[in-house]
């Protein structure tokens, strides 16, 4: 079944909800209809402009729903935080206060490290990176995102 399944287009739904089995929701909302695809490990999410990546063992379920206005980027989101990438610039709010923010490249090398302010923010550009394959990681949570 999990190969009949493995290049699911995903329409009229752009709003995926991931539940983690240490209890935290997340939802992400794309511009575009993205493709889902499973690996051994991972759910991957891919449009053209951003890939997300979930390790399969850490998510207890995922579900989507149809937005009823148009997303502006991907989002992560529960009740407390949300990751916002729009074009160039990642902003991240309602996280820990003085929590580690990691920008990596795809082979998990750290390129920078931002932390949090008291109010759970930080905001950073990735405009000077090039193309590829990037991973924002936090203690909570880890995202995979493709710079076009």
């Amino acid at each position: 079944m999990c190969l009949a399944l493995s290049a699911v287009p995903v329409f009229c739904q752009n709003i995926l909800t991931v539940h983690q089995k240490d209890g935290n929701v997340f939802r992400y909302s794309f511009e575009e209809k993205p493709v889902v695809t499973f690996t051994d490990k991972d759910i991957v999410l891919k449009s053209t402009k951003v890939e997300v990546q979930f390790d399969m063992t850490k998510v207890a379920k995922f579900t989507f729903n149809e937005s009823a206005t148009p997303a502006d980027g991907i989002k992560a989101d529960d009740a407390q935080s949300s990751i916002v990438l729009d074009e160039y610039t990642v902003s991240i709010s309602g996280a820990k206060a003085d929590m580690d923010v990691r920008f990596m490249a795809s082979d998990g090398k750290v390129l920078q490290t931002f932390r949090t302010g008291q109010d759970g923010s930080v905001e950073f550009s990735i405009a000077d990176y090039p193309e590829g394959t990037y991973l924002i990681s936090s203690e909570s949570v880890s995202v995979k995102i493709l710079k076009k």
